[in-house]
């Protein structure tokens, strides 16, 4: 008899939590797209849509379809509150996955950017992330100031994996990975960007590997090749691996680095001017490369770069690679750093000259 009384109050709870459960999804389908779109436009101030916001157990929010103005679009993104978090007065999320996210930031001809002014509030709770997913995202850069058309430089194919270690509760030590493409202006292959290791904020300690491969760095190319007409040469690109060890805060890098010449170049872009590669030529060793190896000793919790430092280390290099080399072909090398020199001195003549 008692069993029966228990598998009946069992039974009764079930269906009551089911109701509460549909009537909460109803609630969320009905008024929650109104309620989130007010949201995001009051604080944000910018016209907000999104096709659908549904709820799940254990408890999770799925939002489909979001739209904020001109600036952020996205396929659907999930978020899981944690109730322990809201009861400690924080606002905790598990883990917040977002699919096909799309931002476009827009330089106009003033050199403004058209990111929302938030409003200064009051104190507010806490917000703190346990786990971050992006899947296939894309970040566009448009610059208006360069170009009345607007110069574009396109990152795509962006993953983000980041996790806190689920117990202890207690612990910030957090597994990271991360991966994404970039593009050039004209939507050609720009390089590749790849950071995977782990951190932990609590005795701040880390341990991750950093990597560039195959960066065009002359794609700033487009901001001078108008005004600054050059020989129409091989593009320059830059590999980069860092090695970030941290302990007790103390944070060492240990970069290296490779400028070269490219062999090849991509179809269709024979015609691209470049500025960089008649430089790397000059500086390079007799493989056609710059390579250079240095440390960076900062703080893991707010780390700083000595740009003095590292140019006089390029520098250093490049000095290096000249001296290694046969002396006929500096001479060469020389005599083709003064023709350079000659032709960006006829454009410069066109440039400033008098109607």
């Amino acid at each position: 008899m008692k069993r029966k009384t228990i598998l009946k109050i069992i039974a009764w709870l079930a269906g009551i939590l089911f109701f509460i459960f549909l009537a909460a999804n109803i609630l969320f389908i009905i008024f929650g797209k109104a309620i989130v779109a007010g949201q995001i436009e009051q604080n944000l101030k910018l016209k907000a849509n999104l096709e659908r916001i549904s709820f799940s157990l254990p408890l999770s929010v799925s939002i489909r379809g979001l739209e904020v103005g001109n600036l952020f679009k996205a396929d659907s993104i999930s978020l899981s509150p944690s109730l322990l978090g809201f009861l400690a007065g924080k606002i905790v999320l598990n883990e917040l996955k977002i699919i096909k996210p799309e931002i476009i930031l827009v330089k106009d001809a003033e050199g403004k950017i058209n990111l929302p002014v938030l409003e200064a509030k009051g104190k507010q709770p806490p917000l703190l992330l346990a786990g971050l997913k992006v899947v296939e995202g894309k970040f566009t850069f448009i610059d208006k100031k360069l170009s009345p058309e607007g110069y574009k430089v396109n990152v795509d194919s962006i993953h983000i994996d980041i996790a806190k270690i689920a117990f202890p509760p207690t612990s910030l030590y957090t597994n990271f990975n991360l991966s994404a493409v970039l593009r050039s202006a004209d939507n050609s292959p720009g390089g590749d960007f790849k950071a995977s290791g782990w951190i932990d904020f609590g005795p701040k300690n880390m341990d991750g590997k950093l990597e560039l491969s195959e960066i065009d760095i002359a794609a700033l190319a487009p901001y001078f090749q108008d005004t600054f007409p050059v020989k129409k040469i091989l593009s320059t690109r830059l590999n980069l691996t860092a090695d970030l060890k941290a302990k007790n805060n103390d944070l060492t890098i240990k970069c290296h680095g490779e400028i070269l010449k490219q062999t090849q170049q991509p179809e269709g872009q024979a015609d691209r001017q470049e500025l960089f590669s008649d430089i790397v030529n000059f500086l390079s060793d007799t493989e056609g490369k710059i390579t250079f190896d240095f440390p960076i000793h900062t703080k893991l919790d707010n780390p700083r770069f000595d740009m003095l430092n590292l140019k006089g280390i390029i520098a250093q290099t490049a000095v290096e690679n000249i001296i290694a080399q046969p002396p006929e072909n500096v001479v060469d090398k020389v005599k083709g750093a003064v023709s350079e020199i000659e032709e960006l001195g006829k454009s410069l003549k066109k440039i400033f000259k008098k109607d």
